[in-house]
């Protein structure tokens, strides 16, 4: 008795490699489209600096109202 193996090989056209290139580059872009989408801006009316001085007020006072005299 002789082992014999027998292959089959596929051979796909290369206009078949190619489209199934741009369907996997499709997949992947769209389940990894969230990780680069564009965030609004605050470009124009957003003063960082009037929030960070009323933070500090609020904590200013927070601190004056503490009594300690007990």
């Amino acid at each position: 008795m002789s082992n014999s193996t027998i292959k089959h090989d596929i051979k796909l056209q290369p206009a078949v490699i190619i489209l199934l290139g741009f369907l996997a580059f499709g997949v992947c872009a769209n389940a990894f489209s969230p990780a680069f989408s564009i965030k609004e801006a605050f470009a124009e009316g957003h003063d960082s600096t009037r929030g960070i001085s009323s933070a500090l007020s609020n904590i200013a006072h927070s601190i004056l109202a503490i009594d300690c005299r007990s």
